[in-house]
């Protein structure tokens, strides 16, 4: 029987597929190891290659080929197949967030780490955003759920998100895709790899993609002329070099470099208030929405949002064996990510304020790690201690601007509708001349990061049957930020109203237009310690496995890099916000049979002061929450028939999360409430079917993914609730020899979802949400 939840299927199913020799380790080299069964699951999370049916974690992994049947290639669209994973954006792509069981930071602000941290290749990545690139070929993607920051370093209180690419083979090999779909949809792909001489493999990837934007954008008078928003534009390739010199030593470089050249965000309206009658006052056209018509895709934009963001990186493991008694393992990487773009952020066709997409607002990290480990292995035991430095830094670039309007909508705003120059005799300035077009706010913060930990992991057979494993970090942090603050007008009406002792001084000297910022600089810095690490039992019995584990992780303090005011006429001076701690309990049993397996794991995570980062209409609010607490259950399996080429597999997640008791200044509705992003029930089902016909394979695939109802806004308003819903995917490819074609198909339903819903700026009772893509139907053509 199905249950039904919301009148959505969820399928007692999960996503674990994969069969695969050759392992990287994660953020380690390991020698390849060849499974014990076709059918066989490996994994790398306890920091070594080990069968997911002995692994005492909670892990999904993700199919590098079946990603690619979908059309799926960044972290962000691979998510539909891990039911507990869910990863938005809003304003633009390099404000994203990734959350595991209802828990992740919010990314609107770089200050804030990522609680579930993303490793690419063995290398940790500075922010969710810097990992959602095109991955190229990848061999699979693993899914940590839980604290993990006593084996991977910086973040990861609430999980781990881990991406392998697939190493160079020594058979020479070619491959060419083309894919067409709506929306402009186009996508060319080539991989070449095999071996340049003696010892050393290569493997080159190569890939460019353009897509239409999902949203209709009306301008009014400009000067945006772009009529589509959310469009895809990108080009990148990856490179990678593999040898093995023997048994005394092992190597992997990587280089990859992505570039991306867009129009991203606009959001559809959802609810209409009071104030559109003013901006519709104010626009050459009605300035926003009329009716709520998510359907439509309609947004209003006068202002442009070009987005560029390139991102590259290199990087060298080497593994050197047989060294006192061990194996010695380094990875050393050097990351570059620089992102801007522009914002209409009053999101209508009037020109209230804007940033303009000149490089004046935007985020770069510069990242430089070393690890080193070694690692030891006997009858019964092994372990492994190494030692991480990195260096993360910073610039952010902010930028606010009054837009030609901005004045006239404060005025209207102020007096009812009723006195649109009211701005002008609450400043005493000649009208028009309070808040000019282009002056506004342009601030720079500069941060600096320095990370130094000492780690280790181990496990030792205490009987045939029973097995003990555990690992510890000890992290130290050292984190500096300056801040330089600037208003071309020297908030020139803001300083005049209050001269006057006006009344309106909360919308006069909202943070952009505050002379307490005029000129101002700031420095801060914090060093802290912590330590971090799991202790788990493990008890296995013939195809039977069960265990029991308490882990413990940690996220750093850190400065909100957005203007913080106290009142209206004073800066605040201490940015400084919380480290996030957290603790987990898991209890977890697996059971392989033949062709298969299931998993039932319960979890409880506690988080103490937990960052959460919020938009209150005109600022971001950073906030330290005492207690949130997420406890449930997760239940996958996998199913393979082999005579019928039949796979299943899929999960279902139960999940009660819940904030503490404690009030939290600015946020009434979190007390006792659910947060942002957590469904009660979330699944995901995945069916592969793989025949021959007349000396011509076929492979059918087809996924779905379902989410509860879960609110989407970080103050839990309850306009930003999302019903529960339901995506599917599918595709279908007919193959032969060196060719195949396929068709695919994404959001095949064509379901009308919000990833994130939020207050539109400056208009009270108005809400826009950033929507899931369309269905979205195409061709591939492949030659190999």
């Amino acid at each position: 029987m199905v249950p039904i939840i919301n009148r959505q299927p969820v399928y007692l199913l999960s996503v674990i597929s994969l069969s695969m020799s050759g392992m990287t380790h994660a953020q380690t080299q390991v020698k390849d190891q060849e499974s014990t069964s076709p059918l066989e699951i490996i994994v790398t999370a306890p920091r070594r290659p080990e069968a997911l049916r002995m692994t005492p974690y909670a892990i999904s992994v993700i199919k590098g080929s079946q990603a690619e049947a979908l059309e799926l290639y960044d972290l962000k669209s691979m998510q539909s197949l891990v039911p507990s994973l869910i990863i938005t954006s809003t304003a633009n792509e390099a404000q994203s967030t990734a959350r595991l069981r209802g828990v992740g930071t919010v990314g609107d602000n770089p200050g804030l780490e990522s609680s579930v941290g993303i490793m690419i290749d063995g290398v940790m990545r500075a922010r969710t955003a810097t990992g959602l690139s095109d991955l190229g070929q990848v061999d699979r993607v693993e899914v940590l759920k839980g604290p993990q920051s006593g084996l991977y370093g910086k973040g990861a209180s609430a999980g781990l998100i881990a991406v392998f690419s697939k190493k160079p083979s020594a058979s020479p090999h070619q491959s060419y895709s083309l894919s067409l779909g709506e929306y402009g949809m186009s996508r060319l792909s080539m991989a070449m790899e095999g071996p340049i001489f003696q010892g050393l493999n290569g493997s080159f990837t190569a890939f460019s993609a353009q897509k239409d934007g999902q949203y209709r954008v009306k301008t009014g008078e400009g000067p945006r002329t772009e009529t589509r928003d959310n469009n895809q534009n990108l080009i990148g390739f990856k490179a990678q070099l593999a040898t093995d010199l023997g048994e005394e030593l092992s190597a992997r470089l990587f280089i990859d470099y992505l570039r991306r050249d867009e129009f991203c965000c606009s959001g559809t309206s959802l609810s209409i208030g009071s104030t559109r009658a003013y901006v519709d006052l104010l626009a050459s056209d009605e300035g926003t929405a009329l009716v709520v018509d998510p359907s439509s895709r309609l947004s209003f934009s006068n202002r442009s949002t070009k987005q560029y963001i390139e991102d590259w990186g290199v990087s060298l493991s080497l593994s050197l064996n047989q060294v006192l008694g061990g194996q010695v393992n380094t990875i050393t990487a050097f990351r570059t990510y620089d992102h801007f773009s522009g914002y209409d952020a009053d999101f209508s066709s009037a020109d209230i304020y804007y940033r303009d997409p000149d490089g004046a607002f935007g985020n770069r990290f510069f990242t430089l790690s070393q690890e080193i480990s070694w690692d030891k292995k006997g009858d019964d035991y092994g372990f492994q201690l190494g030692f991480l430095a990195d260096h993360e830094s910073l610039r952010r670039k902010d930028q606010t601007l009054y837009g030609a309007d901005y004045e006239s909508y404060l005025g209207l705003l102020l007096s009812g509708g009723v006195d649109i120059n009211r701005v002008s005799s609450l400043t005493g300035l000649v009208i028009g001349q309070s808040y000019i077009l282009g002056d506004g706010a342009r601030d720079i913060h500069r941060q600096s990061t320095r990370n130094w930990s000492f780690f280790g992991s181990g496990y030792k057979q205490i009987s045939p049957d029973l097995s003990i494993l555990g690992s510890f970090r000890h992290l130290n942090q050292d984190k500096k930020v300056s801040s330089e603050f600037h208003n071309s007008d020297n908030g020139r009406a803001c300083q005049a109203a209050i001269n006057l002792s006006s009344t309106g001084l909360g919308v006069l000297c909202l943070p952009w237009s505050n002379p307490a910022f005029n000129q101002q600089s700031l420095a801060q810095s914090n060093k802290y310690q912590s330590l971090t690490g799991s202790l788990k039992l493990r008890y296995v019995s013939g195809h039977h496995m069960a265990y029991l584990s308490a882990a413990t992780g940690f996220k750093g303090a850190g400065f909100n890099l957005d203007r913080e005011q106290i009142g209206t006429s004073l800066m605040d001076r201490d940015t400084l916000f919380k480290a996030e701690r957290s603790a987990g309990l898991e209890m977890g049993y697996r059971r392989a049979f033949k062709n298969g397996q299931w998993s039932l794991i319960g979890f409880d995570q506690n988080f103490k002061d937990f960052q959460l980062n919020t938009f209150i209409g005109t600022t971001f609010l950073v906030r330290s929450v005492p207690i949130l607490r997420s406890k449930g259950f997760e239940l996958e399996g996998r199913k393979v028939w082999p005579a019928v080429g039949i796979t299943l597999d899929g999960g279902i997640v139960y999940n009660h999360a819940r904030f503490g008791p404690e009030a939290v200044a600015g946020l009434s509705l979190l007390s006792d409430n659910r947060p942002s992003f957590a469904p009660r029930w979330s699944a995901n089902m995945n069916a592969q079917w793989d025949g021959q016909w007349k000396g011509i394979r076929l492979t059918g695939l087809m996924t779905l993914r379902h989410l509860g109802p879960h609110n989407t806004g970080s103050d839990l308003a309850p306009i930003k609730v999302q019903r529960g819903f339901a995506l599917y995917n599918g595709s279908f490819e007919l193959s032969k020899g060196s060719w195949g074609v396929s068709l695919w198909g994404q959001n095949l339903s064509n379901e009308v979802a919000q990833q994130v819903v939020f207050s539109a700026p400056f208009q009270t009772g108005s809400f826009h949400g950033f929507s899931y893509a369309p269905r979205t139907l195409g061709i591939r053509l492949r030659y190999r």
